[in-house]
């Protein structure tokens, strides 16, 4: 599945930060899309390079939104034929919709060894059955931005007070986007 915008951006103009968006359990990229492009307004996804994928995996067993979105459906790990997380690339930002800290003593220990030091959007729902975990992972975060909504787990709409929240994260990335962007130019410029 491919980027939201597709195109390569104008010379000239500003680059938008790029999200690589990881579906839910047995769902799927081209779902997540469209409840991210069906919930949240034109002027916040016009800011941001989304690139919607698929999970490796078929689903195996029933999808969660059967009956509300057609299949395929996907999952991300196959527990039965063995599980390893490895090394993941630099990640500058994030955005996290409905997720949880790892529950395992012995991966959270691990993985969250250091607080997580890039920006990061949290949303968590107040009828989220993740919810908790979702507060955890906030707190191994440095200083995360936080939209809550009433909803459970899902992608949520956008209220005003949410909006504001998002707006202030995206003044922030797109900082860095253009600090990023500026150093690209100047290695360029001298040979680097």
């Amino acid at each position: 599945m491919g980027s939201l915008g597709g195109d390569a951006e104008p010379q000239g103009a500003r680059r938008r930060p790029r999200f690589l968006c990881l579906h839910g359990f047995r769902t799927s990229g081209e779902i997540m899309r469209k409840q991210v492009l069906g919930k949240w307004p034109a002027d916040v996804t016009a800011r941001l390079d989304l690139v919607f994928a698929d999970a490796p995996f078929p689903a195996e067993g029933k999808s969660d939104v059967e009956g509300i979105f057609d299949p395929p459906y996907y999952e991300w790990f196959q527990f039965d034929k063995g599980l390893a997380l490895t090394r993941v690339p630099k990640v500058k930002y994030l955005i996290i919709i409905g997720g949880a800290k790892f529950q395992s003593p012995t991966v959270a220990g691990k993985a969250y060894a250091n607080k997580i030091a890039c920006p990061s959007l949290h949303f968590i729902g107040e009828n989220d059955f993740l919810k908790v975990h979702g507060e955890k992972l906030i707190e191994s975060c440095v200083d995360p931005f936080v939209i809550r909504h009433p909803k459970g787990h899902t992608v949520p709409r956008l209220d005003d007070e949410s909006l504001v929240v998002m707006h202030r994260f995206l003044e922030k990335i797109e900082g860095e986007v253009l600090e990023y962007s500026s150093k690209d130019v100047n290695e360029t410029e001298v040979g680097m």
